[in-house]
């Protein structure tokens, strides 16, 4: 999915809302030309903005990747199947792999993220909540003050509106599962 589907997804989202530009810029905490741009796809948003815009909106994150189609019951993705999408650490090199894109009401958003060790050091606040479940590869994982080695295995679940940073360590790629859970007002609305 691209920038430019996002974006009018979004924009959609938010007229269908009855909400201006600026209204949900300041909701959002972002310019109004931040979030022009992102409505007209001239800006790849990190997921932590998404997030934002869709905790803004009230709605689920997902519901920004969705093509418009019927509400299924279960999402099934084969392995190696996810959707790519290119968002968020895309950035600093990281690829996601959405593992559930078109349900759309649900709490959490699961991904499978790897990062090369070519790839930058990310650095990431954003709300809700974060769960990493790793699956090949080592890498440091920074949150708030506290810095720990992960490697297959290992999880972590912890508030992302603290800082948190990744770096591969060694030759081979760092991939793990990733979950994003949103507050519960956008879940909330969607039951």
């Amino acid at each position: 999915m691209d920038e430019r589907t996002i974006g009018s997804t979004i924009r959609q989202l938010r007229t269908a809302a009855g909400v201006t530009l600026t209204a949900l810029a300041k909701k959002a905490e972002l310019t109004k030309s931040t979030l022009s741009k992102i409505e007209n796809g001239q800006l790849s948003s990190p997921i932590a903005t998404l997030m934002r815009i869709a905790d803004a909106l009230d709605v689920p994150l997902a519901e920004f990747f969705v093509e418009a189609q019927a509400e299924p019951g279960f999402v099934l993705t084969r392995k190696g199947k996810g959707r790519v999408i290119t968002q968020d650490g895309t950035r600093f090199g990281y690829a996601y792999e959405g593992l559930a894109l078109d349900m759309r009401q649900k709490a959490a958003e699961p991904f499978i993220l790897t990062i090369r060790p070519e790839d930058g050091s990310g650095e990431f606040r954003h709300d809700g909540e974060e769960f990493i479940y790793m699956l090949t590869g080592r890498m440091r994982f920074t949150v708030g003050d506290d810095e720990m080695v992960l490697g297959p295995g290992d999880s972590l679940y912890f508030h992302p509106r603290l800082k948190h940073t990744t770096k591969t360590l060694g030759k081979k790629p760092a991939r793990f599962i990733c979950v994003f859970v949103q507050k519960a007002s956008a879940k909330a609305r969607k039951r």
